[in-house]
């Protein structure tokens, strides 16, 4: 998960945490890809350490060049990662993490900043690991600091993979490929992106994403609406 969005600076108002506290966060835990690397005995024994977070669509999480000092798992809805290239002025979306991913993986591998912004795309639910409480982690629980870096490097894996896929594909396959992909986390095969979004995963032009949806409309192969893709074929 989304807000209409263009290739504008992000917005500088940052939006509070709902109360969500610590209530609850066991279930949400055990819907996260961390149940695959830490035992379930041992699972219970972060949710201590984590806190619930509800975003807003548009919401910012942090910014490019922040401080690197927080983890997120996303638990429902999505996140767009953004960054803006050297010499560029506006962002350009580099990520769009989704039930299951991690979000701000600079604040556990000795990164000082974000290296991209994070903006919610559809209202989202999120467990969020403060980067000094992961510090504790590695010298107290050393499994569950573990547990959480194979995690999250297995998100950086499926993001430098699709990513190798995609740029090396021909424009139109990696176009179908990526939107099937984004598809299987949305119900009924109706993916909420832009063109511009689109684009900026593909390394494409929006004018090149634009012209080759609208191939696929033609073919029957997609519905396009303002902000959503949905795929028919």
């Amino acid at each position: 998960m989304r807000v209409h969005m263009n290739d504008m600076a992000m917005p500088t108002n940052r939006p509070q945490e709902s109360e969500g506290g610590r209530a609850n966060i066991y279930p949400l835990l055990r819907q996260t890809p961390l149940r695959k690397f830490v035992p379930e005995a041992k699972l219970r024994e972060l949710e201590g350490f984590c806190e619930r977070v509800t975003k807003a669509p548009g919401a910012t999480l942090y910014r490019q060049g922040d401080p690197a000092d927080r983890l997120f798992l996303v638990v429902n809805g999505s996140v767009e990662l953004r960054a803006r290239p050297p010499g560029r002025r506006v962002y350009r979306t580099v990520e769009v993490g989704s039930e299951g991913c991690t979000v701000g993986d600079e604040s556990i591998v000795g990164e000082d900043q974000y290296l991209t912004s994070a903006r919610i795309q559809q209202g989202a639910e999120l467990l969020m690991l403060a980067g000094a409480k992961f510090e504790h982690l590695l010298t107290t629980r050393p499994e569950l600091a573990t547990g959480l870096l194979q995690c999250a490097g297995s998100c950086l894996i499926q993001m430098v993979r699709r990513s190798a896929i995609l740029t090396q594909a021909p424009a139109d396959v990696a176009l179908e490929l990526l939107l099937r992909e984004l598809s299987q986390n949305e119900d009924n095969g109706v993916v909420h992106i832009t063109h511009a979004q689109l684009a900026g995963l593909l390394h494409l032009s929006r004018e090149t994403v634009s012209r080759m949806l609208g191939q696929m409309a033609s073919h029957g192969q997609v519905r396009l609406s303002r902000g959503t893709i949905r795929l028919t074929g």
